[in-house]
């Protein structure tokens, strides 16, 4: 288990019907280049989310709260043989987060609720993680997934990503499966999700290439939206 990266940036969130989305796609390409990891090509993004007993990281975004935090492990395929563990932590339109690779046995234990697992590298990071699910008694919430294509931007850490076809798996929490009938529609498939992060500021040719004037700004979660058909929105603090 090691520390694979510690990321602090902006982020920011729009919702795009798919022929803008598609549009603006198509224009960027022109000038941006893609992924390092996959270039043009779209990749697909899997993750279990964890909450609390009492569901307080959903509540949270349903509160609007301005300082917010997730717990989720990520892969790329059924086949991975690692993961990401990350803690995601949020205020207002800054994101800060932290991330752990840790093997596919390691997220199987953390699945089944054995969390002890995080104790046994010695890694800070893994402490304060292990401490928040077990004291706030974290277990599997929500098993998300959708396809992204991305662009990426050495300069600023400029990174611009479109998020579709977004499903959940809410009662089935085995991340590495490789059953598509294990999902279903999060939300409206009429929609993709723009997501533009970068450090200090937005170059101002990719600004202008995005004319982010013309859109609305929307404070959009996939993990809200993957809970939507067995969790009801919670108003106010349970």
């Amino acid at each position: 288990m090691s520390i694979a990266a510690e990321v602090s940036r902006v982020e920011r969130k729009f919702v795009l019907p798919v022929k803008v989305a598609e549009d603006l796609y198509g224009r960027l390409r022109l000038l941006l280049p893609g992924d390092p990891f996959q270039g043009y090509a779209p990749y697909n993004v899997r993750s279990l989310y964890f909450d609390s007993f009492y569901n307080e990281d959903y509540v949270d975004k349903m509160d609007g709260l301005e300082y917010r935090k997730k717990i989720r492990i990520r892969i790329y395929s059924p086949d991975d043989q690692k993961a990401k563990l990350e803690l995601k932590q949020k205020q207002g339109e800054n994101q800060h987060k932290l991330s752990l690779s840790i093997t596919r046995e390691q997220a199987y234990e953390m699945i089944a609720g054995n969390y002890e697992c995080l104790l046994r590298e010695g890694s800070e990071l893994a402490e304060n993680i292990y401490g928040i699910m077990v004291k706030e008694q974290y277990r599997p919430a929500a098993l998300i997934q959708y396809q992204r294509r991305a662009f990426a931007v050495p300069v600023n850490s400029i990174r611009i990503t479109f998020d579709s076809h977004i499903e959940t798996a809410e009662g089935n929490f085995d991340l590495f499966s490789k059953s598509p009938a294990l999902f279903y529609p999060a939300d409206s498939q009429s929609f993709e999700v723009l997501e533009v992060k970068y450090n200090h500021f937005l170059l101002g040719y990719i600004k202008d290439a995005l004319q982010l004037a013309d859109l609305t700004e929307e404070s959009y979660s996939k993990y809200v939206a993957g809970r939507r058909y067995g969790l009801l929105p919670v108003i106010g603090r349970m």
